[in-house]
């Protein structure tokens, strides 16, 4: 098996040919062969919500970006940095429309998207989903709550069903990595000897590592009926040399548990290949809280960062002997699918390459006649 190696840094131009066009709703960057969109609009309104909902057989989030996304776009037809010695201009104003590339609807297109809708549909649901997906969670006050609503209430004789009318996850852990299309030629494949390039990414170079482009994308928030927070964001980076996105699933059950579902996507401009890193991790709320620098503080509780940060130095101690989550007592079903981590890397078509393939089959063909 080779080596597991970090993505290299392509040697470019110091900075790439790009131009930027922001209206209302859109956030764009063409930066090489690509072509990427943030699109930010406000929350659902009644009739979409109504006409998602039964689409999704369960209530969405508090607040559901359902027309938010992130687009990006490859069209290996344009011109690369990489395969061309010509003056790159700048266009950082975004006032000429010719300058943005339309990378609209053709066949040799790749894309990659996360878009809130796709994200939700990852949301399990229907009866007995804690054991047919896994990841049920009870909240501290669960077993005295449900013994209580089983009485019959004031108003009514009948007692209040135990369960919801349409049984979900109620903390909205999904597990989504995003997608990619079309099927056929952007399907992301499994490796064990990529890796994204981490500590390239933290540099701080004020030439090498300028952010051309950045963006901040939600998709949903809820506070979980006041027993915490779930919310999906996805951020987006460009600099000269890649480009890099971080989509962030982070669930806190109060005084039961922490979930961080991340989605890192990589990419050298100059290469043929995206990384695609997912993680998930899951902790127990108190051994999270035991960490506080100041007890009385709770404010880090909130903070992705330093959560994450937290998790992972208590990753090794938050499964027993099998792997499993030490969190059975609050968990039902089976464990989280959201655990665990994967490389995945997609194969970028290329128009050189496709050259060469059709030149050497014409050879061959003409040696054989």
């Amino acid at each position: 098996m080779a080596d597991a190696h970090p993505a290299r840094l392509q040697t470019l131009p110091s900075m790439p040919r790009f131009t930027l066009k922001k209206d209302k709703y859109t956030n764009r960057i063409d930066v090489e062969r690509w072509s990427i969109t943030a699109t930010k609009r406000p929350i659902l309104n009644g009739k979409e919500i109504d006409s998602a909902e039964k689409r999704f057989g369960l209530p969405l989030p508090e607040m559901t970006f359902g027309n938010n996304s992130l687009v990006l776009i490859y069209d290996p037809t344009l011109p690369s940095s990489s395969s061309t010695s010509t003056t790159r201009s700048v266009n950082t104003r975004g006032s000429d429309d010719n300058a943005v590339s339309s990378a609209g609807g053709s066949s040799t297109n790749q894309r990659v998207v996360f878009d809130a809708m796709e994200a939700l549909q990852g949301v399990a649901v229907g009866e007995g989903w804690e054991e047919r997906v896994g990841g049920g969670v009870k909240v501290s006050m669960a077993d005295k709550w449900s013994k209580s609503r089983r009485s019959p209430s004031l108003l009514s004789d009948t007692p209040v069903p135990e369960k919801p009318v349409r049984p979900h996850d109620w903390t909205y852990s999904t597990c989504y990595p995003g997608s990619s299309a079309p099927p056929t030629t952007s399907a992301f494949a499994s490796s064990s000897s990529h890796s994204i390039p981490l500590e390239l990414l933290a540099r701080r170079d004020p030439s090498l590592d300028q952010i051309l482009y950045y963006e901040d994308v939600p998709l949903f928030e809820d506070e979980l009926h006041d027993h915490g927070g779930s919310m999906l964001n996805v951020r987006i980076r460009v600099m000269p040399h890649c480009l890099f996105i971080l989509a962030r699933l982070f669930v806190r059950v109060d005084n039961v548990l922490f979930r961080i579902h991340d989605v890192r996507v990589y990419h050298a401009f100059g290469s043929n290949e995206v990384i695609r890193e997912v993680s998930g991790l899951e902790a127990d709320y108190k051994e999270v809280k035991a960490r506080l620098i100041k007890p009385e503080d709770l404010s880090p509780l909130t903070d992705q960062n330093w959560v994450s940060e937290t998790m992972m130095s208590l990753a090794a101690k938050s499964v027993d002997e099998q792997g499993r989550p030490r969190l059975r007592s609050r968990i039902t079903g089976k464990p989280w699918p959201g655990l665990g981590r994967r490389c995945e890397v997609l194969r970028l078509d290329s128009v050189e390459r496709d050259i060469i393939q059709a030149g050497d089959k014409l050879s061959d063909l003409k040696v054989s006649q």
